[in-house]
C-alpha cells in the first residue's frame, strides 16, 4: 500500500478528525494489532467481543501508526496523543468495512493478475502449488498462514508490492455471500476451486448451499475473459458451471484431474513411496513429464494437477511446472514431518480436519515406513452440523481401515471416532480416549518410542498444536 492520508479518508468515505502533521507521506502498511505496528503504518482500531481496538490508539500511536481508522469520536487524551504523533485520524462507519474499501482501492493500483483460490479441503497446499509453480517464471505473492477471511484477504492486497505481476489470494468462507464479497474486493481473472466436501454444513445446511457458494468464486470472474478451473469429475462441477452461468457468460473452463477423455490436466503412473510422498506422470496438451511431490498424500496430486493447469494457462512449460511442483514443501500445521528428541516422528497436521482431510491423512500415516507403530491422535472436527456424527463414525472406520497400531481420540465428539474404530477391528486396548489436548500429550509421551510415527490431526479450535509442541521438545 502507497495511500497518503488524504486518499485513505476519499477511499473509506471517511471524516478527518485530526489532520496528519510533519512531513507529509505514504502510509505503508496496516495492523489491527497495536502490539505490531509499524512507523509509516496504518492502526486499524476495530472493535470486538473481547477486547476493543480504540482502547489501544495511544499504544498504537506511540508504536509510529501515521494515521488511525476508529468508528467513533475520540476522548481528549486520544486526541492529544494523536497530535503528538503528528498522525492523522479517520473516522468511518465501520472499520472492517474501511480495510476493505482500502483494499479494493488499491487493488485498482496493482497491475498483478490475481489467481483465487477456495474449496471445502485443500485450498491451502493447492494455494502453496499454484504460487510455487507461478513463482519459477513471475514475481509473484500468495496470501500467508490463515489470511483468507473477510479480514485477511484485503490485508494480504495491501501487503502486495506494486512490482508483483502475480498473486495467489486463498478465499475462506463459512456462509453464502463472503466469498462474492472478496472476489468483488480482489476481481481475480483466475479462479479455482478444489472441491466441494462437507466442511460448513453447520452454517450452510447443505451440500448444495456449500456448492453454492464455492460458485461465488466463479461467479466472481469477469465475463469474456475469466478462467475456472474445477476438477473434472468433481461430484458438484457441472452443478458450479450452471449455476455461475459460466458458459453463457463466457467463463472458459479448464478441468484437471481426470482422464484423457474429460481433463485437460491429468495424472497417470501414480506411486508413493514410503515416506507418504506420491510420484506421478503429470500430462497436458499431448505432453508428459514426470513430477515427485514434497507434500505427502496420494490426494495432493489432485492438488498438483489444479497448480499444473494454473502454470500452464500463464504459459510455462509443463517440464518447468512438473520441476517447480516438486519443490513445494508443506506449510507448518499441514503434514510437516518432525522430529522428537525421543526417537520417534510426528506428523504435524493439527491446523485443520474434515472428514475427507482425516482419510486423506489416515492414508499417508499408512503409507509412512516406520521401523516402529503408526499412531494417530485425532481430536473433534467442527462445522459439520447435521453430518458431525456421521463425519467423526466415518474417521474412526477410515483409522480401522488404514490399519494403523493405535489410535488416540481427544475430545467429546471423538467417542465415535473411538467406537467406530473398534468397531471397525481395532483392539479395545489400542484405543484411548482423552479429554483434551493436554491429556493427549501426556499420553503420547507416554506411548510413543523410538522408530514410531505420530499424526496428529484436528479442527483447530481443539488446539492439538500444543500436543506437538510439547512432543517434539
Amino acid at each position: 500500500m502507497r495511500f497518503n492520508a488524504e486518499q485513505i479518508c476519499r477511499a473509506t468515505g471517511g471524516a478527518m478528525l485530526v489532520e496528519q502533521t510533519g512531513e507529509v507521506c505514504d502510509l505503508t502498511g496496516l495492523s489491527w494489532d497495536s502490539r505490531t505496528v509499524q512507523p509509516g503504518y496504518v492502526y486499524a482500531a476495530l472493535p470486538g467481543q473481547r477486547v476493543d481496538g480504540h482502547d489501544f490508539l495511544p499504544q498504537a500511536f506511540s508504536a509510529g501508526a501515521a494515521l488511525a481508522l476508529v468508528s467513533r469520536d475520540l476522548t481528549e487524551s486520544e486526541s492529544e496523543a494523536a497530535r503528538a504523533a503528528h498522525a492523522a485520524v479517520v473516522k468511518v462507519d465501520d472499520v472492517a468495512r474501511a480495510i476493505s474499501d482500502l483494499a479494493a482501492a488499491w487493488r485498482d493500483v496493482l497491475k498483478a493478475e490475481i489467481v483465487g483460490v477456495t474449496g471445502s479441503v485443500g485450498k491451502t497446499t493447492t494455494r502453496s502449488l499454484i504460487y510455487g509453480v507461478l513463482a519459477s517464471a513471475f514475481e509473484a505473492d500468495c496470501t500467508k498462514g490463515n489470511f483468507n477471511n473477510e479480514l485477511g484477504m484485503p490485508y494480504t492486497l495491501l501487503q502486495t508490492e506494486p512490482s508483483c505481476e502475480v498473486l495467489v489470494l486463498e478465499m475462506g468462507m463459512d456462509g453464502l455471500g463472503q466469498i462474492a464479497d472478496l472476489a468483488r474486493i480482489a476481481r481475480p481473472k483466475y479462479g479455482v476451486i478444489t472441491n466441494v466436501g462437507v466442511s460448513h454444513l453447520e452454517r450452510l445446511g447443505t451440500r448444495d448451499n456449500i456448492a453454492r457458494a464455492k460458485a461465488e468464486m466463479v461467479e466472481g470472474l469477469p465475463d469474456g475473459e475469466g478462467v475456472a478451473f474445477l476438477q473434472a469429475d468433481g461430484e458438484y462441477t457441472d452443478f458450479i458451471i450452471e449455476h455461475a452461468r459460466a458458459v453463457e457468460r463466457g467463463i472458459r473452463i479448464v478441468r484437471f484431474d481426470g482422464t484423457a477423455e474429460n481433463s485437460d490436466v491429468y495424472a497417470t503412473d501414480i506411486a508413493v513411496d514410503d515416506q507418504g510422498r506420491p510420484s506421478f506422470t503429470l500430462n497436458a496438451r499431448g505432453e508428459s513429464a514426470s513430477c515427485t511431490l514434497s507434500v505427502r498424500g496420494v490426494h495432493n496430486v489432485t492438488n498438483a494437477c489444479a497448480a499444473a493447469a494454473v502454470g500452464l494457462e500463464f504459459g510455462i512449460a509443463l517440464d518447468q511446472v512438473a520441476a517447480a511442483l516438486s519443490g513445494v514443501e508443506p506449510e507448518s500445521g499441514r503434514q510437516a514431518l518432525k522430529r522428537s528428541s525421543r526417537g520417534f516422528l510426528v506428523f504435524d497436521d493439527a491446523y485443520n480436519a474434515s472428514p475427507e482431510s482425516m482419510a486423506a491423512a489416515l492414508n499417508v500415516l499408512a503409507s509412512f515406513s516406520a521401523s516402529g507403530r503408526r499412531i494417530a491422535v485425532l481430536g473433534d472436527m467442527g462445522e459439520l452440523g447435521s453430518a458431525e456424527v456421521e463425519g467423526h463414525i466415518n474417521t474412526g472406520k477410515a483409522a480401522a481401515q488404514a490399519g494403523i497400531d493405535m489410535l488416540v481420540c481427544v475430545g467429546a465428539m471423538s467417542r465415535y471416532i473411538a467406537d467406530a474404530a473398534r468397531k471397525g477391528g481395532m483392539a479395545v486396548k489400542s484405543v484411548i480416549e482423552v479429554a483434551d489436548a493436554d491429556a493427549a500429550a501426556a499420553t503420547v509421551l507416554d506411548i510413543a518410542r523410538p522408530g514410531d510415527v505420530v499424526l496428529v490431526k484436528a479442527s483447530h479450535f481443539m488446539g492439538l498444536d500444543r500436543v506437538v509442541e510439547r512432543v517434539v521438545s
